[in-house]
């Protein structure tokens, strides 16, 4: 079996190690936002941005009145990575080929290694349509694996920064902040009105039980940064590993809005998990199914549609998916389902709408 298509036993041994210790809090500056460059392909390579903007967009529209968030944890630690990436980055090209086009789409990554962003800085309809908060691993907590965010050159980007949290697997939010001009309505001769914010933070919480619980602890850290004065709006998404009868109330403790929740879905429902199916019969048998991703929003936003994506996507090679089978290996790009949310920008003052058909 060729290393590539290998399990990444060095990303194991790590996290055996991690386990075996609780995670410690650090000093107070160690969780200070740490401020990143994003980039941009000019047709020819990537460049980094930091203070110095893009050429301008002929699509630019930094007030969008719609948008597709779209977040997936791809799983590190099985073999045949890079085939199972190939195939998640072309089931997501279908998704965002299939967005209408005055629709910005950003996309939250979970689990990513160096591998899995040298793949996706090399996807032509990513070069094309998206800036990336990461082109290496230089931003991410540890060297091994991380998360990276997708966004639409219809935004612009303010800002993107990390904020670490108490973890023992390095875990953090990665924020990424929208610029959005005033409404025509707000705008008057007389007073200027002062440009809001679309805070976006994608994250990977705390992994297994962990006593104390730690999950918590990260999105109450979370929270404060989702309803900074400064944004009209806030979304959080990721792999929350809500496997415990404490995450199911994480959201409205820190006052978020959970969009599954919001349009109707139910705990403990078939149609909600997002872990589970994609998994070896043993694991899910010892584990059970879980809702482990979820999007988390507040401000003046709302949400239109939500729906679970990814689901029976696998590895179509003919010829690496025999290798797998000869193996032993399931043929599933990941064992996460993704999760897709629709929503509309200065839609969270409206009146509540009629949700029952709005869940797919």
């Amino acid at each position: 079996m060729s290393t590539s298509n290998s399990t990444p036993t060095h990303v194991l041994e790590a996290l055996q190690t991690a386990l075996a210790h609780t995670a410690q809090k650090q000093g107070d500056d160690f969780y200070k936002p740490r401020p990143q460059q994003y980039w941009y392909h000019d047709d020819s390579k990537w460049k980094s941005i930091e203070k110095t903007p893009p050429p301008p967009q002929s699509t630019a529209n930094i007030n969008p009145k719609a948008l597709r968030l779209i977040s997936w944890n791809i799983d590190m630690l099985i073999g045949f990575a890079s085939p199972r990436m190939s195939a998640a980055l072309t089931y997501l090209s279908t998704l965002v080929s299939s967005t209408p086009p005055s629709t910005p789409v950003i996309i939250f990554l979970q689990e990513m290694t160096q591998a899995d962003l040298v793949q996706i800085r090399d996807a032509k309809w990513v070069q094309e349509r998206f800036y990336i908060t990461d082109y290496d691993s230089r931003d991410w907590m540890g060297s091994l694996y991380g998360t990276t965010t997708l966004v639409d050159k219809m935004l612009k980007i303010e800002t993107v920064f990390r904020v670490p949290w108490i973890s023992k697997f390095g875990r953090d939010g990665l924020f990424v902040d929208i610029a959005l001009s005033p409404s025509a309505e707000n705008l008057t001769a007389e007073k200027e009105v002062e440009q809001s914010v679309l805070r976006l933070c994608n994250t990977h919480l705390e992994s297994l039980v962990a006593d104390p619980p730690i999950r918590p602890l990260q999105l109450s850290a979370a929270a404060p940064y989702l309803h900074d004065p400064k944004t009209s709006a806030s979304l959080l998404a990721g792999d929350l590993n809500a496997i415990q009868p404490f995450d199911r109330t994480l959201h409205s403790e820190n006052n978020l809005k959970d969009a599954y929740l919001e349009l109707g879905g139910q705990e403990d429902s078939g149609d909600g998990y997002t872990w589970g199916y994609q998994v070896p019969q043993a694991v899910r048998e010892r584990f059970g199914c879980s809702r482990m991703d979820k999007i988390l929003f507040t401000g003046d936003v709302g949400v239109k549609g939500f729906e679970r994506i990814g689901m029976g996507v696998k590895v179509v090679d003919e010829g690496v998916v025999k290798e797998m089978r000869e193996k032993g290996e399931d043929e599933w790009v990941t064992d996460h389902y993704g999760v897709m949310g629709d929503f509309e920008l200065g839609g969270g003052r409206k009146e509540e709408i009629d949700v029952r058909s709005k869940l797919a």
